[in-house]
């Protein structure tokens, strides 16, 4: 284990964390904040740059090289120590009094999960005295944390000669199998968020067009939506969502939902003109295919429960989007007062287990490893028909190594493992819970939804729900869950096992 490297590393991580917690600074000088406010931020920020200048520019390491394990470790270590960090602002500035809270609330940011413990009351003192930074910082951190915050550090430090750095986007970066677009590392980072900017550019603008028909779509909410929508995160500035704006806005929003659920390597191709690979991806077409028979099917369900087709059809593409991505935005409360039927809640349970495509920002189980398993359960029920009979699964006409589909059969029991035992674990204890919010509905669906990323689930924790009845214990529980989930549960488990430090291995 090559300590030295990690320590720089993570060292670096945090320096760049620090640095980033100039954009809430400078929006609370800009909305001319409580001293307390602007202290929120430079207490972390200082901490953050003296404690990673020193971890990463002290000493560096001779020996640069590192395997699977540093990666993994690095990886784990940096989103664990950027989120302790990161919840300073929420405790420091008094408008979140329990760290519990404070921490649930950040890594459901930096996550991308959009899962949101605070309550009504705490969410609107937040914007209507003086906490426009706060609201910034946690929408931010899913703009930070979609692409990685990782992949942003390869897209900055200098190539390694041995090309190890792939490690790390291994470890941050979503789906079964993660390569390099380009031949060096550092360019395919660069390309990757330089790709994730121009869309969110794009979206900033284009929701500012749209102020001309909603007032209510103002510059901030335009910079706080885009940054949800692009990390696949979900936090909005108020508890009503995306319902608040008009149906040009929604349209909007459900569109880059769907763009941004999409592995980034298909807009390379796209701006080098590789349509063949693109039309041939079986990925893209599933995503696509299970997008256009769910809105369908859905629409058909929940026409009659509003008042126009339009409507009917505008709440199923929008909350499809939503939850196929696992941005967790919604446009009507399909748990509430107007429950959609069965089916369609079951496609949307579905849709939360599914998730996006591998490369993308969303979380779930990936689309590839749903084509995967698909194929493997195919091939098998074909062996024991005819023993004998050799079975090569290709994805994209490709074969794919043993190793791989071993793997993605183990993710997805490991999958199904962690979100029982999570709910298990979350229905301990949960004193401020009533007898019908604490149902196995909301525990199964709230495990579910903080693995997979996706923020809202079924019964108390549904759009019109949210994490502020839950424990200490229950918040710590689902916490441990979105870093789990988002990092793909590997690195985590690697960074706890005590194999990973033996010099033997």
């Amino acid at each position: 284990m090559n300590y030295n490297v990690i320590r720089v590393l993570v060292g670096k991580i945090l320096v760049l964390v620090g640095l980033l917690m100039f954009i809430p600074l400078i929006t609370a000088f800009v909305y001319v904040e409580d001293l307390m406010n602007i202290i929120s931020y430079i207490i972390p920020m200082v901490s953050l740059l003296s404690i990673g200048a020193i971890l990463g520019y002290v000493k560096p390491p001779k020996d640069t090289k590192m395997g699977a394990r540093e990666g993994f470790v690095i990886v784990s270590l940096s989103w664990i120590l950027m989120s302790l960090f990161g919840c300073l602002p929420f405790l420091i500035s008094g408008y979140v009094k329990d760290f519990f809270t404070a921490f649930f609330e950040i890594v459901s940011g930096f996550t991308t999960t959009g899962a949101s413990a605070l309550t009504v009351d705490e969410l609107m003192n937040m914007l209507e005295n003086g906490g426009h930074s706060l609201l910034m910082w946690r929408s931010f951190s899913h703009w930070i944390g979609g692409m990685g915050i990782l992949v942003f550090i390869l897209a900055i430090i200098l190539e390694s000669k041995d090309g190890s750095a792939l490690h790390i986007l291994r470890a941050e970066s979503p789906g079964p199998q993660v390569g390099k677009i380009v031949s060096k590392m550092k360019v395919s980072s660069r390309i990757l968020y330089l790709i994730y900017i121009a869309l969110t550019v794009l979206e900033i603008a284009i929701l500012n067009i749209c102020h001309i028909f909603d007032e209510e779509m103002t510059f901030f909410d335009s910079l706080i939506i885009s940054f949800g929508t692009a990390g696949t995160g979900g936090f909005a500035t108020t508890p009503m969502s995306v319902g608040l704006y008009q149906p040009c806005v929604q349209y909007v929003v459900a569109t880059f939902m769907i763009i941004f659920g999409v592995n980034f390597s298909i807009y390379y191709w796209l701006i080098i003109k590789n349509f063949k690979d693109i039309l041939h991806n079986e990925e893209l077409r599933l995503y696509f295919g299970m997008i256009i028979i769910a809105v369908i099917i859905v629409t058909a369900q929940i026409v009659n429960i509003y008042s126009s087709f339009e409507e009917g059809f505008r709440h199923a593409y929008f909350q499809v989007a939503s939850i196929i991505s696992t941005t967790g935005y919604s446009t009507t409360d399909y748990w509430g007062a107007q429950r959609w039927p069965v089916l369609s809640l079951g496609i949307l349970v579905l849709l939360m287990f599914c998730g996006s495509c591998a490369g993308s920002t969303a979380g779930g189980l990936k689309q590839s490893r749903l084509l995967i398993i698909g194929k493997y359960s195919k091939a098998k029920v074909k062996t024991m028909i005819s023993p004998r009979r050799v079975e090569v699964i290709r994805l994209d006409g490709k074969p794919l190594d043993n190793k791989v589909v071993d793997s993605t059969v183990a993710f997805f029991i490991l999958y199904i493992v962690v979100i029982g035992l999570g709910a298990l674990l979350i229905s301990i204890w949960n004193p401020q819970m009533t007898a019908e919010d604490a149902t196995p509905t909301t525990m199964l669906s709230a495990s579910l939804a903080c693995l997979s990323n996706i923020g809202p689930g079924l019964g108390a924790v549904g759009p019109a729900g949210g994490y502020a009845g839950f424990s200490w214990f229950s918040k710590l529980v689902l916490s441990v869950e979105m870093i789990a989930g988002r990092l793909e549960l590997y690195p985590i488990l690697i960074l706890f096992s005590r194999a990973t430090y033996k010099k033997s291995t």
